[in-house]
């Protein structure tokens, strides 16, 4: 069974609601510090796997956020390229069409 995660940028706006979002998901522990640290901690070894995250409407999220949305998103892929994550990041503008990614290309 594989796990989805979703992020709307359109309620995305900076870190604080990042990491709000974070903490909504099942599994993310009550310790989580809300910093990039333990961001990449909770996406490699503490959800469960498979976990794909999506977030959509980006754009919104990196108008606002401006550099923080960089840093955030290169998180993602970061913990995505570990192995052991289980995790698969797609990070899109508007609702996803196909095409239509923003910052990072869908993986397999």
């Amino acid at each position: 069974m594989a796990y989805l995660v979703t992020i709307d940028g359109r309620t995305t706006r900076d870190r604080a609601e990042f990491y709000a979002a974070i903490d909504q998901v099942e599994g993310t522990p009550d310790w989580f510090g809300h910093n990039l640290d333990a961001l990449f901690d909770v996406l490699v070894a503490i959800w469960p796997k498979p976990m794909r995250l999506e977030w959509s409407h980006a754009e919104v999220s990196a108008a606002a956020m401006g550099p923080d949305f960089d840093i955030l998103s290169g998180v993602l892929r970061d913990a995505e390229k570990e192995p052991r994550s289980g995790l698969t990041v797609r990070i899109f503008e508007g609702e996803g069409e196909a095409g239509r990614y923003h910052k990072c290309e869908e993986t397999n």
